[in-house]
């Protein structure tokens, strides 16, 4: 997006670029805004819902129609799981916390309530809600969407004055927010730039707030998501939301979230290879490894040895000449890339294993929608593979695109492998900061810069290496196990959660891994 980043002192809601809305959306138009990593709201998301929708449901027919349901109550402590069975959540509001940079500045915001029916409800739970779930309009030209929609829906609960802190998510998909009930006020902020891994970090709740990471909180864009409207943002994007008391009544307010696959964000993941790879995304999450395929073409990829432009540049030149064929005109077109990629049984089931299409409801579908799922994985894939490389976009890549997005792939595999393996059980903190220097000052100089002799990223990061060392053995410590920790990748299981049933007082801790055995 286009616009002129400012510190957050100086952030006014009516100047900053405005946030892109669309209605009637075409499935063409949606496809390629989600390519691009596009943020955008669609006016008329629930066109075409009917009365039983649950988008018509006030919070408490949730209450009334299932009542055994539980919940969790953000920002509350130890993170209370609650029945929907309580009318406490839908009548009552209870402010947490405050921040000054959250949008509702010194006042304290009540954390909203979530309900995961997607994976913290018993089957037959879930399937009652799917009853009243509709899929908004642009999704139901893709069997994957409406699959994927279906089966990974949650709704948030907020009354006025709740909201969220600032924060990115976890999730490699895109995701979509869409409002049932009241006015929802969103400021969002494009991923920040990392230029190396001492800057890696996951942007949890208001982590990013008073300046305790390398960037600052610096939002771009400010505007409201109403009923029957919804927001769809890319993954990487923070943002924070706010049900403000001066849009909105007193009431308890509804909306729901949920993620698709198709297509792919192939032209976001390239553009933030990089950042990404600093970041929960390439060092905890599967984001980066799904990439895999569209990025290597299925060329082999060494991440253990040295990228070589020149050798790569070969690779390259090889791998157009495979898949054209000796009568090629060195450019490689989305039909020659379904022609050499999914034609063939064998081909065909090595996409859909490398493309990551066998999704967790795939056994749910039929012999004829599995065949329809696949051959729209196949069209998927190579549209996809096309515009991941095609960087001037003129629906052709050419040698020149090839070998430089391979080189980007190659170096940014190579780089986190490194990092990833100083961090060992026994490494000491001194010499993992001095490997994490070392590697990182000789990458930004040999593949960042044009001019390796006058390379400022490079100067920067020696610099801050520097003052990490005078700052002491425990700040080098605390580094080392941050960004240790981040390649490991967290599942929550042993977290363990108090549930409460607030009409009756009883409660009682399980962690999430047992309440995930008795669903």
């Amino acid at each position: 997006r286009n616009y002129t980043e400012v510190p957050h002192a100086e952030f006014q809601s009516d100047t900053g670029p405005p946030i892109l809305r669309v209605k009637d959306l075409d499935d063409a138009t949606f496809q390629q805004l989600i390519r691009d990593g596009t943020p955008f709201v669609v006016d008329d998301c629930t066109r075409g819902f009917d009365a039983g929708a649950v988008s018509n449901f006030e919070c408490k027919d949730f209450a009334d129609r299932w009542p055994t349901g539980n919940m969790r109550a953000e920002y509350t402590p130890g993170q209370y799981h609650i029945y929907l069975k309580d009318p406490g959540w839908y009548s009552t509001i209870a402010p947490q916390r405050s921040h000054v940079e959250h949008m509702a500045k010194k006042n304290k915001i009540a954390g909203p309530y979530i309900w995961h029916v997607k994976d913290e409800e018993p089957l037959k739970t879930k399937r009652q809600v799917q009853k009243h779930w509709r899929t908004p309009y642009f999704l139901e030209h893709s069997l994957a969407n409406r699959m994927e929609a279906n089966e990974s829906f949650e709704f948030w609960f907020s009354m006025a004055g709740g909201g969220t802190f600032t924060h990115a998510d976890a999730y490699c998909e895109s995701t979509i927010s869409m409002q049932f009930r009241g006015t929802k006020r969103w400021r969002v902020q494009a991923f920040p730039r990392a230029k190396h891994f001492l800057n890696a970090t996951s942007f949890g709740d208001e982590q990013i707030y008073d300046h305790k990471q390398h960037v600052p909180w610096t939002p771009e864009s400010e505007f409201t998501v109403g009923p029957g409207q919804c927001f769809i943002f890319p993954t990487g994007y923070l943002h924070e939301t706010y049900i403000d008391p001066a849009d909105n009544d007193h009431g308890c307010y509804t909306a729901s979230t949920f993620q698709f696959n198709h297509p792919r964000q192939v032209n976001l993941y390239r553009s933030y290879m990089s950042s990404f790879s600093m970041s929960h995304y390439g060092m905890g999450e599967p984001c980066l490894t799904g990439m895999t395929s569209y990025a290597t073409l299925f060329s082999k990829v060494d991440a253990k040895g040295t990228p070589d432009a020149a050798a790569v540049r070969s690779q390259a030149e090889k791998l157009i000449a495979q898949i054209e064929g000796s009568s090629g005109d060195g450019k490689i077109t989305r039909d020659e890339l379904y022609a050499h990629f999914c034609v063939d049984k064998q081909s065909r089931k090595r996409v859909m294993k490398a493309g990551q299409f066998y999704y967790t409801w795939h056994k749910l579908l039929s012999a004829e929608q599995k065949a329809q799922m696949e051959e729209e994985a196949m069209n998927i894939w190579s549209e996809d593979a096309l515009q991941y490389h095609d960087i001037d976009r003129d629906r052709a890549i050419s040698l020149d695109e090839l070998a430089q997005s391979l080189l980007q792939w190659y170096v940014v595999r190579w780089r986190s492998e490194h990092i990833k393996q100083a961090g060992g059980k026994k490494a000491k903190a001194s010499k993992w900061l001095d490997t994490v220097l070392a590697s990182e000052v000789d990458v930004l100089r040999k593949y960042y810069c044009e001019d390796p002799t006058a390379c400022p990223a490079a100067d920067e990061l020696s610099a801050y290496g520097k003052q990490l060392k005078k700052e002491g053995k425990k700040a080098v410590g605390t580094a080392m196990r941050k960004v240790s920790s981040m390649f490991e990748h967290h599942d929550g299981d042993s977290e363990t959660l108090t549930m409460v049933d607030r009409a009756t007082g009883s409660s009682g801790q399980k962690t999430v891994k047992a309440i995930q055995n008795e669903l």
